[in-house]
């Protein structure tokens, strides 16, 4: 029996091992920018939110470059391990790979297992939120695994998650293999789980590629824990945007946009003033200072910093620039510059990498500056 008043040690595993073909580019898919920042990472930040700060990395398609573009920008205060998945045999085998990474549970308390989250590396939009929430679950509900799922109106070509009786998961079928009743069922699998980490090393042992893939499945372990007697529970993420991956490009334009208004929305509360935020495209790099105003058809990207109090649009893209307090910059193009206190650029001044614009004095208007 686990004893709920002890603290368990929390680990995280990212599968970012797969191509992405649907995707229809070169750049492996945990690297696809959202917001100006690859999809892998935004899942990174939110782990560590939630106060995960051991994380297992499993990597495959041109395995380096995502294990070299991860070490770089990720979020100081996190320990990864990477783990290659040397062929595509299945998320089962995906997990089953990382297992090699993390520690034995034999180490720890046996009242106390460590919980592990397995979360795909195209799920951008999970907040640290969330992740507390299936954590807590799993605890309270003295699980084995705990599997997210959410509610689709439409849940056609998605894995079902399929309840007892006595609300405990069963099994998850993939949509080609399950019945007419089971595709009834509109709660859709999300493939973020919770495990314990005793367990799952046993479980998936006993997965078998015996399906039309020729694959491991990780949602083979599901029905093998619930025969075995354990407690497989569910946890609905009440957001379905949190919850699905992104697997082509409408599906990206979608995620951004949801990304964009979750940007956007933070910073108003910060005190910035936006306004028309739906033509407005903020980076989630970007740092903007209290009591600015955005006008419409601004973009702000890359490492972008504007102080407080400045005025930026209508009509504006600005790129890794610095923009001090107070500036104001109208219809014009920047890249790479530094706009000094309470100084004009614009209209329709463009700006190149190295400019800098003194303070309290004006660019010009109709003017390249390079």
């Amino acid at each position: 029996m686990q004893d709920k008043t002890k603290v368990r040690k929390r680990f995280g595993v990212i599968m970012a091992a797969g191509e992405g073909t649907r995707m229809k580019s070169s750049r492996p898919k945990p690297l696809v920018r959202i917001c100006g920042k690859p999809m892998v990472l935004h899942i990174l930040e939110e782990i560590l939110k939630a106060g995960i700060t051991d994380v297992v990395v499993v990597v495959g398609f041109r395995a380096d470059v995502v294990r070299n573009s991860i070490l770089r920008l990720a979020p100081a205060g996190m320990h990864i391990e990477f783990v290659e998945q040397k062929a595509q045999r299945g998320t089962g085998d995906a997990l089953a790979t990382a297992m090699t990474a993390l520690p034995d549970p034999i180490a720890f308390d046996t009242d106390a297992p460590p919980m592990v989250l397995v979360v795909p590396g195209d799920t951008p939009l999970i907040r640290a939120e969330t992740i507390e929430a299936i954590f807590a679950s799993h605890v309270r509900d003295n699980s084995a695994l705990s599997v997210s799922y959410t509610d689709l109106l439409d849940p056609s070509g998605y894995g079902r998650v399929i309840f007892g009786k006595d609300e405990k998961v069963l099994r998850i079928v993939e949509h080609k293999d399950a019945t007419i009743q089971e595709r009834d069922c509109t709660y859709v699998n999300s493939s973020i789980y919770v495990a314990n980490l005793d367990v799952l090393s046993p479980a998936l042992r006993r997965l078998n590629p015996s399906n039309v893939q020729g694959e491991y499945y990780l949602t083979d372990v599901v029905e093998i824990l619930a025969k075995a007697g354990y407690h497989v529970s569910g946890y609905e993420i009440s957001d379905p945007d949190e919850a699905l991956g992104v697997n082509d490009r409408r599906q990206l334009a979608s995620a951004e946009a949801k990304m964009r208004e979750r940007i956007n929305a933070s910073f108003m509360l910060k005190g910035v003033n936006l306004v028309d935020p739906n033509s407005i495209y903020i980076d989630s790099t970007v740092e903007i200072g209290q009591d600015t105003t955005i006008w419409p058809g601004t973009f702000l990207i890359g490492q972008t910093t504007v102080g407080r109090g400045a005025e930026i649009g209508p009509e504006v893209r600005i790129s890794d620039s610095v923009i001090q307090d107070g500036a104001k910059v109208v219809r014009s193009d920047l890249e790479g510059c530094r706009v000094g206190e309470d100084a004009i650029v614009g209209p329709y001044a463009v700006l190149r990498s190295g400019v800098k614009i003194d303070d309290s004095s004006k660019s010009g208007s109709f003017v390249v500056l390079e």
